[in-house]
């Protein structure tokens, strides 16, 4: 059986039980902080994915002080899970486990993500741009957008959208990129 497959049936589970005890929100917002621990801290991804070297209460441990930080105890559906996947020796696929959950999460409340990416903050193109690109979304996938916003300074200007699998790339950098190869295939050419 492939890893993606087990992921997705471990995920499916957890949301399920979440859904049935009515916690999903706090599971999703504690399974967030620790995916983003696992990929920010390295050594803590090692130390939980290890197999053998460190013991199962220890990788509780650990999880349990990343969601902590915020001042909320660890979901104890979140804690039995975590305790299953160690006993089932699933521990090592936590990262894509959560991820599917997140992911199963979103769909199953009909939530598409979607990633804004600007030169700057001060390049912001305003909230009646943010208003309408939220409908065109929405319109054209019957979901409702979840939109995160980043800056990337080599962009130079306009803006990079990006919904799950789909880019809209309309950067002044792609603009110039695509004039740069015309210009070089031109030349090649005459030459």
């Amino acid at each position: 059986m492939n890893t993606g497959m087990i992921a997705s049936r471990y995920a499916t589970a957890l949301l399920g039980l979440v859904d049935e005890t009515g916690s999903s929100e706090k599971v999703l917002a504690q399974v967030q902080a620790i995916m983003k621990a696992l990929v920010s801290v390295p050594d803590l991804r090692r130390a939980v994915e290890d197999r053998a070297g460190v013991p199962g209460s220890r990788k509780i441990s650990l999880l349990e002080t990343v969601v902590k930080s915020d001042g909320s105890a660890i979901a104890p559906e979140l804690r039995k899970f975590l305790e299953l996947l160690i006993k089932n020796g699933r521990i090592g696929d936590i990262f894509l486990i959560l991820k599917s959950f997140e992911n199963e999460y979103y769909k199953s409340r009909g939530i598409v993500r979607g990633k804004l990416t600007l030169p700057s903050p001060e390049d912001s193109l305003g909230e009646e741009f943010e208003r309408k690109l939220r409908s065109l979304i929405e319109g054209k996938t019957g979901k409702r957008l979840l939109l995160t916003t980043e800056i990337d300074k080599s962009l130079i200007g306009g803006f990079r959208l990006e919904v799950e699998d789909r880019l809209l790339d309309a950067s002044v950098s792609r603009q110039l990129d695509i004039i740069r190869k015309k210009y070089e295939e031109k030349n090649r050419r005459i030459v």
